[in-house]
């Protein structure tokens, strides 16, 4: 194949003329160029798009595609940049996408702050009102908050319903926005489509934000493959010494400096303990302690957590207690063992990715940085001498820690 184009710089292709071609012919030029859901799964969609055809062919139910352009991680702005720089381009992949699974409808679904996108979608609509292949292509605004992008909880909103996950399976390919058949796919998955069916490429680039000790922080375009430190010179370069790399977002591992070697690839990064998430990438600087880190990602995920199952509702607060009681030296030597099991019943039972990936922060962080732990439960001190108490008693339940 050609080599890829670029998502964000120059006028995106049309993708041909969408409706001459066969939908079996589309699905095969998608499975070819091997293009995985940028969301942060890594799903082929090639096979999400052959899932939500046939379910549509076994029920008569008309199916549904959404654009998930929502960016729930407020330090990951990837949809918004990216129809920032081409709406357009979403819009074309979008109504491809709506080709080849059969559907009439699409929704490009947006996080309500994303004032200026909806602008700039619903302007491009106006002016390719009859060409988008018969698809009726329109904008809608989340909730707010991190659950509101989660890809079951989405289809709660557009059901006029909490943001809150749902059970699965039934995926939301067999049974999805009001019991259609429904493609979710992100919308930078979704702008490869015209490159794909236009030019044949493969889709080898991802949008990254990188943030932290980063001389230019920012939205990045580079290669899947690349590795993390190749991206960070990409940003202008680490300011300092790097202590560590923070990967995936606010459910992402932090990996330690020494693993800046580690490729962007989806099936790596779950290797290295993390996963691709929100795409965020942040380096953490040195005289950084990571216990204070990782109880402020889980302070924060106890407050965004939608509260529907038990595992994650409890979880998540369970966790940033025990985390800022050994950040406020009133740690116990069977703290880690807590937080390991705690992690594990997570991952195990929570509804959502929400909770299943979240415990990647506690096993990245007691093992690339057991001295941090050590510190803090052993000694009663921090390591680096950053921390200060924020807890003046231990996190009590009926049952200990």
């Amino acid at each position: 194949m050609p080599a890829s184009a670029t998502l964000l710089n120059g006028a995106p292709p049309t993708g041909g003329d969408v409706r001459a071609r066969p939908p079996d012919e589309i699905v095969a030029m998608i499975e070819k160029s091997d293009l995985r859901g940028r969301g942060g799964a890594g799903y082929p969609l090639a096979k999400k798009i052959a899932a939500v055809r046939d379910a549509a062919k076994a029920t008569g139910r008309a199916p549904l595609v959404i654009a998930n352009a929502y960016d729930a991680d407020p330090d990951s702005p990837l949809s918004r940049t990216l129809i920032k720089h081409s709406p357009l381009g979403v819009l074309r992949g979008t109504m491809i996408a709506a080709v080849a699974v059969g559907a009439r409808e699409a929704i490009v679904y947006l996080h309500p702050k994303a004032e200026d996108e909806r602008r700039a979608l619903e302007s491009e609509l106006a002016k390719l009102e009859g060409s988008l292949g018969g698809v009726l292509i329109s904008v809608a605004l989340g909730p707010g908050g991190f659950m509101g992008g989660e890809e079951s909880a989405l289809m709660n909103v557009l059901e006029s319903k909490r943001a809150m996950a749902r059970q699965r399976p039934p995926y939301p390919a067999s049974l999805g926005v009001e019991q259609r058949p429904t493609l979710i796919s992100s919308a930078e998955t979704l702008a490869w489509l015209p490159h794909i069916l236009e030019r044949g490429v493969r889709a080898d680039s991802k949008l990254v934000s990188v943030t932290g000790a980063v001389r230019s922080p920012g939205v990045y375009e580079v290669a899947l493959g690349a590795t993390l430190a190749e991206i960070l010179d990409a940003a202008g370069g680490v300011i300092g010494e790097l202590k560590g790399i923070h990967v995936g977002g606010p459910t992402g591992g932090i990996l330690s400096a020494t693993r800046r070697g580690t490729r962007l690839d989806f099936d790596e990064l779950r290797a290295a303990g993390t996963h691709m998430g929100s795409g965020q990438i942040r380096a953490i600087a040195e005289g950084t302690c990571i216990v204070a880190e990782a109880a402020k990602l889980f302070a924060y995920l106890a407050k965004e957590t939608c509260g529907i199952c038990v595992p994650c509702r409890v979880g998540t607060a369970r966790v940033q207690g025990i985390l800022e009681s050994v950040q406020s030296q009133l740690g116990r030597d069977e703290d880690t063992k807590w937080l390991g099991e705690l992690g594990d019943h997570m991952e195990q039972f929570s509804l959502c990715g929400f909770g299943i990936t979240a415990p990647s922060i506690l096993r990245t962080t007691m093992y690339e940085f057991a001295e941090d732990y050590r510190a803090h439960i052993e000694d009663h001190r921090c390591p680096t001498g950053s921390c200060k108490p924020v807890r003046a008693r231990r996190y009590e339940t009926m049952v200990q820690p």
